[in-house]
């Protein structure tokens, strides 16, 4: 790609920010990291966030300044992706009430939901890293949005997977006495 560009940054599609050079990325930072976020705010979609966030995590965030990261970036982004997370659990749930062997339609919709959530906690899993692979000092007020927000997933995570655990176990009655 050219030093210029044809189109203002702000202009441009998602799926040709995905393919942006790390340089057009560095420089143009500051003009779409605000219309990133501003769609990432407004979207309503759950693939869309996830598309967003994934641009950002790997396109932008490693030309992110370390001092101002909670500011620019994680406590505008983290609160919603939150957010979105806990909707995914809570549809999680509530489809696989209706979960058999013979419904496919629920099956595929399960999928469909648990890929979302591994495409959600890859773009956490980069801020992680990214703050853990930075050679600079990271002072955790500068950061404070996402030790919260990884902790937050965590913790619904396994409190979900206890208490379906314990409820396949408690659902199933036991057999006190069997006929014969």
């Amino acid at each position: 790609m050219s030093q210029e560009r044809a189109a203002p940054a702000s202009a441009v599609p998602l799926e040709e920010l995905s393919s942006w050079p790390e340089e057009l990325c560095r420089r143009e930072l500051p003009s779409v990291l605000p219309r990133l976020l501003s769609m990432y705010q407004h979207s309503d979609n759950w693939i869309e966030h996830i598309q967003i966030l994934k641009i950002i995590v790997e396109m932008f965030l490693p030309h992110m300044n370390h001092l101002t990261l909670e500011e620019t970036f994680f406590s505008q982004a983290l609160p919603k992706t939150v957010k979105l997370f806990d909707d995914m659990m809570y549809e999680l749930t509530s489809q696989a009430r209706g979960l058999s062997s013979h419904n496919l339609e629920i099956q595929t919709t399960l999928r469909n939901i648990l890929q979302t959530m591994v495409q959600l906690l890859a773009a956490l899993t980069g801020c992680v890293q990214h703050v853990c692979v930075t050679q600079e000092s990271i002072i955790l007020e500068n950061i404070h949005s996402l030790p919260s927000s990884v902790l937050h997933v965590i913790k619904s995570t396994f409190v979900h997977c206890k208490f379906q655990t314990f409820s396949r176990l408690f659902s199933r009655r036991p057999i006190l006495f069997k006929s014969s």
